[in-house]
């Protein structure tokens, strides 16, 4: 019987990672497809079962799989804690990070800094993934995560909080905020603060949003395209062309910043330095 050694596990991640997909996951590995199948169905042979089954055109994880995949990231764990004590990486911070945030955090607040962090880190990169939706840290969809809300059922999270974002009424330049209708959320987003504050306002004014979307990004656009008004957090508004603030000085909205870390993680050099990064990004751009 063959054994089954740690680069025949990391085929095994980068599958499950890949939602099952060959394609996807030999391009994480920097090998081919048909290189990814072969030795899924070697690693397969060698376990004596079946880690994927096809369901609806798609390879899902048995629960077999499922088991594998949990004990290969405690591995995956340790071995990069192993390479960092031996000083196994090409410098003190290398390596990817997948970082998971909503598009207007990471195009409006991250992006612009990200220059500074890869010329302190020439090794370093940052995989960022623009989704509403709360990835599991736990299950490795990423490593770092950047939300509005405190996480109330990821227990094996570190959770910090970071910030407290302030929102404002903004506009399109030079019209006054009068005849301008509402751009809002949609209905199943009323339990964010900021989608209820506009539900409310639309039905104060007694009228119909114009646009109804379900990102702050597409309202952004929204706004910048002479649509209507919206509520956006105030670091945005204050530097980005084509808007003009229309609710007065104070913020008629507040919502906290929370940044996410796996437990496990926390001690890398190039998750710390991710950290270091997003603060001091955090400290520079947003007024608490």
């Amino acid at each position: 019987m063959q054994d089954l050694n740690w680069n025949d596990l990391r085929y095994v991640l980068a599958i499950a990672r890949s939602g099952g997909a060959h394609g996807p996951a030999g391009r994480l590995l920097g090998v081919n497809e048909t290189t990814v199948s072969r030795r899924l169905a070697r690693i397969e042979a060698i376990l004596g079962s079946k880690l994927f089954q096809r369901s609806e055109g798609s390879l899902r994880l048995t629960d077999v799989g499922h088991r594998v995949v949990e004990r290969a990231e405690r591995i995956e764990l340790e071995v990069e804690a192993v390479k960092e004590m031996t000083g196994g990486t090409k410098s003190a911070v290398a390596g990817h990070v997948r970082l998971t945030s909503i598009p207007v955090l990471i195009n409006r607040l991250l992006f612009p800094d990200l220059k500074r962090l890869y010329k302190a880190h020439p090794d370093l990169r940052v995989e960022f993934i623009a989704e509403p939706r709360n990835l599991s840290l736990t299950k490795r969809d990423a490593d770092l995560a950047l939300r509005f809300a405190r996480p109330d059922r990821e227990q094996r999270v570190i959770a910090r909080r970071i910030a407290q974002l302030k929102y404002a009424v903004y506009g399109p330049s030079g019209r006054k905020a009068s005849p301008l209708p509402w751009i809002t959320y949609e209905d199943r987003m009323l339990g964010l603060p900021h989608a209820a504050w506009l539900h409310q306002a639309v039905r104060a004014d007694g009228g119909v949003a114009s646009v109804v979307v379900n990102d702050s990004e597409l309202a952004l656009h929204a706004v910048k395209a002479g649509l209507g008004k919206s509520l956006l957090p105030t670091f945005v508004g204050e530097t980005e062309k084509g808007l003009s603030k229309l609710s007065g000085g104070e913020a008629v909205l507040e919502r906290e910043l929370w940044l996410l870390v796996h437990p496990e993680l926390k001690h890398l050099a190039r998750v710390k330095a991710v950290i270091a990064w997003i603060e001091a990004v955090v400290r520079g751009r947003v007024r608490t």
